[in-house]
């Protein structure tokens, strides 16, 4: 499975510079990470707002998986459906781990 867009991510990175862009990308996964534990622990009061922004920032960083995975959850939450948070969480973490291995210098959460 692809997690992520690499051309997107190339591209962020040639835009805003290679420093620039770990800080970014490092805000962004602290930010995602915390949001995903909030509804991980109480999916049920998701809203589809909460996938909206994680749809947004995702395909903003180019983690296409996961922001894939919002959108069909912020789809979900629209029509009285649990949100797939396995699905979410997997594309994520699959995300994470592509991201470190194309750019070992950003800092991931433990």
């Amino acid at each position: 499975m692809v997690f992520i867009d690499q051309t997107r991510l190339r591209a962020l990175r040639d835009d805003i510079g290679e420093d620039c862009f770990a800080d970014v990308a490092t805000m962004f996964i602290g930010e995602i990470d915390a949001h995903m534990r909030k509804l991980l622990a109480n999916p049920a009061q998701a809203k589809p707002a909460d996938f909206h922004y994680m749809h947004g920032s995702a395909a903003n960083m180019g983690f296409s998986a996961l922001a894939t995975a919002c959108k069909a959850a912020e789809d979900a939450c629209h029509t009285g459906n649990l949100p797939d948070m396995a699905g979410i969480e997997m594309a994520f973490h699959g995300a994470l781990d592509d991201l470190q291995a194309a750019m070992p210098n950003i800092l991931l959460p433990a």
